[in-house]
C-alpha cells in the first residue's frame, strides 16, 4: 500500500511515530465499531486530506491483518467509508472541485450537505445509524478544547463519538506527510494560502509573499504557528486582517 511504504521509507523519525500513532486511533475505532456504522468528515483542506489517506492505510492495515483478502484489491486500499461533506456557497471553487474529484477518486461514498449543518447532520444520520465519525481536528483549533482522541459529541447533537487521530499534529506534521506521500492536496496551498476557510475571508499568507508579486507554497512557511495568518476574524460587525481562530474543518465541524 502506498502510503504504508512512504511513510517506512521516510528518514522522517518524527513522522512515522506520528503516523504509526495515528493508525493505531484509525485501528481501534475499527475494533469498536461496525465499519458501516463509522462516517468521515471530508472538507478539501489539508488536515482532512491527512486524515483521508491515513483512513486508507489504517484500513489496508486492518483488513489486510486478518490475511483473508486482496491486498491489490482498490476496495482494501481506498476504504470506502461513508464521506460528510459541507456544501457552503461561500467554499472557495478549487476546495468544492477537490473534494468531488477526491471523492471520485478513492471511491468514497459522499453524503453532501446543503442546508444548515446540525439539521442537515441529523438527516443524514437518521437515514443511517452511525456511532463514530472521523475528524480532522487538531490542538490550536477553537473546538479542539478539551477534546481527546475520543470525544463524545456535544450537548444538543446527535450521539456518535468524535474520533480525532491527528489531534496532537503540528502544522509541520501535516505537510511533511503530505510531500512524503506525494498524495495530491488543494491547489490554494500552492498559491499561498495555508488555512483555508470562506472566500470571503481568506487571503494568502503574507508570510510566504515572495517578492515577485506571487506567493510560495504553503509548505514553504517556516512557523506554523502563523499558518492563520490570512485568515479575518471578527471584531464587532468588522472583519480584519488577523490570525484566524479556525479553519475550514472547524467551520464545518465545531458546532459538534
Amino acid at each position: 500500500m502506498e502510503i504504508e511504504r512512504a511513510v517506512r521509507g521516510s528518514n522522517d523519525a518524527r513522522l512515522r511515530a506520528k503516523y504509526d500513532a495515528a493508525v493505531d486511533v484509525i485501528r481501534r475505532a475499527f475494533a469498536l465499531y461496525p465499519f458501516e456504522e463509522l462516517a468521515f468528515s471530508f472538507n478539501g483542506g489539508k488536515d482532512s486530506t491527512v486524515l483521508l489517506h491515513l483512513l486508507r492505510a489504517g484500513y489496508y492495515l486492518h483488513r489486510a491483518g486478518s490475511g483473508d483478502v486482496d491486498r491489490t484489491d482498490r476496495t482494501v486500499q481506498n476504504c470506502p467509508m461513508r464521506t460528510i461533506y459541507f456544501e457552503d456557497p461561500n467554499t472557495f471553487p478549487e476546495i468544492d472541485s477537490f473534494t468531488y474529484e477526491t471523492a471520485s477518486t478513492y471511491g468514497l461514498p459522499l453524503g453532501t450537505i446543503r442546508t444548515n449543518f446540525k439539521s442537515g447532520l441529523e438527516a443524514l444520520l437518521k437515514e443511517k445509524p452511525t456511532k463514530a465519525i472521523f475528524l480532522g481536528t487538531r490542538d490550536g483549533d477553537p473546538n479542539a478544547v478539551g477534546q481527546q482522541q475520543f470525544s463524545p459529541s456535544s450537548p444538543g447533537w446527535p450521539p456518535f463519538m468524535r474520533v480525532n487521530p491527528i489531534l496532537d499534529w503540528s502544522y509541520s506534521d501535516v505537510w511533511s506527510f503530505l510531500l512524503t506521500c506525494k498524495v495530491k492536496y488543494c491547489s490554494l496551498y500552492d498559491q499561498g494560502y495555508t488555512s483555508i476557510g470562506s472566500m470571503h475571508s481568506t487571503v494568502p499568507n503574507e508570510l510566504l509573499r515572495d517578492g515577485s508579486g506571487g506567493f510560495r507554497p504553503a509548505y514553504t512557511l517556516s512557523d506554523g504557528r502563523l499558518e492563520r495568518a490570512g485568515r479575518a476574524k471578527k471584531t464587532g460587525r468588522e472583519n480584519v486582517s488577523a490570525n484566524g481562530t479556525s479553519s475550514n474543518e472547524t467551520r464545518q465541524m465545531s458546532r459538534l
